[in-house]
């Protein structure tokens, strides 16, 4: 699958954004079933929180980490996030891909791309979230999907590994997307790594690349989808994972 552009990054974080600001628009007291403990406007005042933070970073094209804590401002919580989601895809829009900006992924380009493909897959995620909470589940593109699959390998899984001192099960995945892609994962106790193959992979996953980006953020259960092989090796890598 071909990796989005600077530009379709930007545009699906508005997409995604102003989605999550429908939902949210529904009603703020629904809970978050995947979420535990989070109502709608808890998880709206967390991704304005995030906004605020990331909008902060590129608007003042931070080269450090800035300061822990974030304000947003006071207001109605639905407004506050549309109003929010603007100004930071406005500053997005304002910087070329190769902008320099801090991030907190060791070994990624410090560059204002990285916060494009976050944002954007922060939202799509939410956006189902919020979708959830009143029953009308929408799935993520596929090409989205699939950037934010190579992304969870690529970044974020270390990241969580790193930051909770993850334990996790050893093991091989296949994840086959009918929208004809795969990814071949090598499971270790301390993160996992792409492989380029493998004879018989401990389980085979197939569903589309939306179905496979939900399940493995713990959205959807694993067991929605087609699965060949050891369904409990899903189960334990979720639970190490703990999004």
């Amino acid at each position: 699958m071909t990796a989005l552009s600077y530009a379709e990054l930007v545009t699906a974080l508005r997409r995604e954004g102003e989605g999550l600001v429908a939902a949210a628009g529904m009603g703020l007291d629904a809970e978050v079933p995947a979420c535990s403990g989070w109502d709608v406007r808890a998880l709206v005042d967390h991704v304005s929180r995030v906004y605020a933070r990331i909008g902060r970073i590129v608007s003042t094209r931070a080269s450090e980490q800035p300061p822990a804590g974030t304000e947003i401002p006071a207001g109605e919580p639905v407004t506050v996030l549309s109003e929010l989601l603007d100004e930071l895809v406005a500053e997005l829009s304002d910087c070329d891909p190769q902008t320099p900006l801090w991030n907190w992924a060791p070994g990624a380009p410090q560059v204002a791309t990285f916060w494009a493909r976050r944002m954007a897959q922060e939202s799509a995620v939410h956006r189902f979230d919020a979708q959830a909470a009143h029953g009308v589940m929408q799935p993520i593109d596929a090409e989205l999907a699939g950037d934010g699959i190579d992304e969870l390998i690529d970044v974020i899984a270390s990241r969580v590994y790193a930051r909770d001192g993850v334990t996790g099960p050893t093991g091989t995945i296949r994840l086959q997307s009918t929208d004809d892609e795969a990814w071949l994962i090598q499971l270790e106790p301390d993160g996992l790594r792409r492989i380029d193959a493998v004879r018989d992979p401990d389980v085979v996953v197939s569903g589309t690349a939306s179905a496979l980006l939900l399940a493995a953020y713990a959205r959807v259960p694993w067991t929605s989808l087609d699965i060949t092989g050891a369904v409990d090796l899903l189960d334990r890598w979720s639970a190490a994972l703990n999004f």
